[in-house]
């Protein structure tokens, strides 16, 4: 209640869903976006209309993710889900740096960027 971290993760998840959302627009293999305040879950799969899963492209946008600097986990069944739990004492600045490398991830993994 103190540092008002219930609020804090209610616009961490705006921000997060808000973003990830017109990605979802932009890539066609983003297939759904679900989850509560600050806790989501980003669905990648190989057609949006079929929504089969893309566990493949998930397992490269894991590593990376990493290698430039974020660490996020996957999920689902078949791992085609990327995880998103931030820490709730993140700043802006820090979830902003975050959304570009994870955008600029799914450019290089799906052969949209050099």
């Amino acid at each position: 209640q103190r540092d008002h971290l219930c609020e804090r993760s209610q616009a961490i998840g705006a921000k997060y869903r808000q973003t990830v959302e017109a990605w979802k627009d932009k890539y066609d293999v983003i297939g759904d976006v679900r989850g509560l305040g600050g806790m989501l879950g980003v669905e990648f799969v190989k057609d949006q209309t079929t929504k089969e899963p893309n566990g493949e492209l998930v397992g490269r946008l894991v590593q990376d993710m990493a290698q430039h600097g974020l660490l996020v986990e996957n999920a689902g069944t078949h791992g085609q889900v990327i995880r998103f739990l931030a820490p709730l004492v993140m700043t802006d600045e820090q979830l902003e740096a975050g959304l570009d490398i994870f955008e600029h991830s799914i450019r290089r993994c799906t052969g949209m960027e050099d």
